[in-house]
């Protein structure tokens, strides 16, 4: 928006609200002065001719014209006549009820704008000094303006009609745009399109907007009749598509992206952070669904196991996106399942180890410790553990004293810790599910095509979970693994012999030896697993 300096205006603030009229031949200023009466008042009017003087009452809050001042009253016009009125009963009109009816206004400070919700006046951010908008009404003392879809409100004591002005008009370059809408990251400016360095409006996060075009790395909005430009790293877009599984997926992408689903859907997501990571990364859970039961998926206990992660997450934003359009995924009724039972994701367990596979050394807060409990390699293709070498996955309580195959000192793989839930990302999710009832649980895990789904179950409980144990493999197309003695120390087998409800560990890939898997392995693998978190809601 062109920048526009009114001189006139600043004059009227500074020596009182005089009409101000343009003679455009001579560019000549003339003042006119406009009271308001503040009670009912006497307008003493005198014929010329015959001297004689006429007293009429002037209703409260009339508008009076001022032609000269004497000491103690006022020469004024008031519906055509002329006459007198004592100061004292009379105030100087603003701006606006000289000029009710206009249209522009200009800002003439940095001024909350506030929407309506719910009966409250909530402030989405600020208006700034200097710019102009164009009015679409008046409540009380403010006046309202078009704000995207909904209606906004400006203290009107901040503001100043222009009269005769208009917006002016923006031509940039801009080319057309499929995505149609868009929210703010954070508080976020929207800027003069010729002068990017002037900002005409802030508003804040999680406020949703309509895209007009695309301008370079902007996007052109409009605010109360205004074309502003809000930098494109400042918002999320509303695409229905916002995980990218495809690589490796990082926790910054996670974070991310759990934000902006949230964002998105926030009907029916809820994040929520459950422990801290030995580094201190955030452990995240999103809920997804409104229904009171629940059920849990998890993912990336073991580092190189983080295409887990992915899965989870593509599962999560397929599922959110069917809610909300109410359709369905391979003929599962998404948000029917989901307005029944809610599904808890935690689809990174182990953040730490995840980006030391995945960024090497330099990603942990001690790179020295962790090459030292590599053995001196600084190449981590191969590391399970957390970030101080405990297997996460051997620390449960149920079986821990009994594991088998225990390393003794901390490293890569398969060290058990010193106790059980001695490893914070550990304790997060076993506190997390010890808080709900889940009827059941999947942990995710990366190698071989198996289900893990016996822990010494018996009777009806072991028939019960070797049901769902089936239908998994049918979806899946992996083999069930035989009841054998032994195991433990892992969230499956802590699970089902706590909580005696059925629990599964899957395994997404076949067996690919001590590295993550393949990425060119995703689309077939999320093909099988696509439906797990439905079919588990549903048991």
């Amino acid at each position: 928006m062109k920048k526009i300096l009114i001189s006139f205006i600043v004059f009227v603030l500074t020596i009182g609200p005089f009409k101000t009229i343009f003679a455009e031949s001579t560019n000549q200023i003339t003042h006119e002065k406009w009271v308001v009466t503040l009670e009912e008042t006497d307008f003493t009017m005198k014929n010329s001719e015959s001297g004689e003087e006429t007293i009429i009452k002037i209703p409260v809050n009339q508008l009076l014209k001022i032609e000269n001042e004497e000491v103690s009253t006022f020469n004024a016009i008031y519906n055509g006549n002329k006459g007198i009125v004592q100061r004292d009963k009379v105030r100087d009109a603003t701006l606006w009820e000289i000029y009710p009816t206009t249209k522009v206004f200009k800002v003439i400070k940095d001024t909350i704008i506030y929407v309506n919700e719910n009966g409250n006046l909530v402030n989405k951010g600020i208006v700034k000094t200097n710019t102009l908008y164009e009015k679409t009404g008046e409540k009380d003392n403010y006046v309202t303006i078009q704000f995207f879809n909904q209606t906004a409100y400006i203290d009107k004591n901040n503001t100043i009609p222009l009269p005769d002005e208009s917006i002016p008009v923006t031509n940039i370059p801009s080319k057309p745009t499929k995505i149609k809408f868009g929210m703010t990251k954070r508080l976020t400016k929207i800027m003069n399109p010729n002068d990017k360095t002037v900002v005409i409006t802030e508003i804040s996060s999680r406020q949703k907007f309509d895209i007009k075009t695309e301008y370079g790395n902007d996007l052109v909005v409009s605010i109360g009749g205004a074309t502003g430009l809000i930098s494109k790293s400042d918002v999320w877009l509303k695409t229905d598509n916002y995980v990218d599984p495809s690589g490796n997926y990082s926790y910054e992408e996670l974070t991310a992206d759990l934000q902006e689903l949230n964002a998105w859907y926030p009907m029916f997501t809820k994040i929520e952070t459950i422990g801290k990571s030995v580094d201190g990364r955030n452990i995240y859970a999103i809920k997804l669904g409104v229904g009171k039961e629940e059920i849990s998926l998890n993912a990336s206990h073991h580092a190189r196991e983080h295409m887990t992660t992915n899965v989870l997450m593509e599962m999560l934003d397929q599922y959110a996106n069917a809610y909300e359009k109410n359709t369905k995924i391979n003929g599962y009724d998404v948000k029917k399942i989901l307005t029944k039972t809610s599904i808890y994701f935690v689809p990174m367990v182990n953040p730490d180890g995840v980006m030391l596979v995945q960024e090497g050394a330099k990603s942990a807060k001690y790179p020295n410790q962790v090459i030292k409990l590599n053995r001196g390699s600084k190449n981590f293709t191969a590391w399970k553990a957390n970030i101080r070498g405990v297997d996460l996955n051997r620390q449960y309580p149920t079986g821990w004293s009994s594991l088998k195959n225990n390393k003794v000192k901390p490293g890569p793989d398969n060290h058990k810790g010193k106790k059980p839930l001695s490893e914070p990302e550990v304790k997060a999710l076993y506190d997390f599910t010890n808080k709900h009832s889940f009827k059941n649980t999947v942990a995710y895990h990366s190698s071989g095509n198996i289900i893990f789904w016996h822990y010494n179950q018996k009777g009806s409980q072991m028939t019960r979970d070797k049901k769902i144990a089936t239908k998994l493999s049918k979806q899946t197309g992996y083999s069930l693994v035989a009841p054998a003695k032994g195991g433990g120390g892992g969230y499956k087998d802590w699970y089902v012999a706590a909580k005696k409800r059925p629990g599964y560990t899957i395994e997404i890939s076949p067996y690919v030896g001590n590295r993550p898997v393949p990425n060119s392995y995703f689309n077939s693998i999320m093909k099988k697993n696509v439906n797990i978190g439905l079919i588990m809601a549903i048991q």
